[in-house]
């Protein structure tokens, strides 16, 4: 069984690989539903003190939701914005804000391609410890220098938590 096991990552995808490469990945740090929870917490109150209700969306790493919150007020055509800055935010590793360097065309086309899964539009956050992207906060309701703050607020107390 052992020998079968080892033929078969010796030759993992149609491929030779050499016995030196390394075929897992150990120590990945994952968010908890805890987590995400708290970083929808933290976000909330955020909104409630600027007084904008908002949509907010947590993913995992691969941009899978985890926790999602539509508070009293907040536009429903927030909630699927909230969660495409999330994902985004999630799989592209950046702030939604910094996608294609505020090149508006190439942003277009970026989210032509990935089918909308991508956007440029501020307020998508990754959520970054000891280096690593663990998911990212997406909030849609507000302007985008509200969402945006609201999202800070959710990763800042997060960070806080995590220390």
């Amino acid at each position: 069984m052992h020998r079968k096991l080892m033929a078969q990552c010796l030759f993992a995808g149609g491929r030779m690989v050499s016995s030196s490469t390394t075929m897992v990945t150990r120590n990945h740090i994952k968010l908890t539903n805890a987590g995400a929870m708290a970083l929808i917490q933290a976000a909330s109150a955020k909104a409630t003190a600027i007084n904008v209700p908002e949509c907010i969306s947590v993913v995992d790493e691969a941009g899978e939701l985890l926790a999602f919150s539509r508070m009293d007020g907040a536009r429903p055509g927030s909630i699927e914005v909230a969660l495409t800055k999330a994902r985004s935010a999630a799989r592209r590793r950046r702030a939604t804000k910094d996608e294609a360097g505020g090149n508006d065309l190439a942003a277009i086309k970026l989210g032509l391609v990935s089918q909308l899964n991508v956007t440029q539009v501020g307020g998508g956050i990754p959520i970054v410890v000891d280096g690593q992207t663990i998911g990212a906060i997406g909030v849609s309701s507000g302007t985008i220098d509200e969402d945006i703050a609201v999202a800070n607020a959710g990763i800042e107390a997060f960070q806080a938590q995590c220390k």
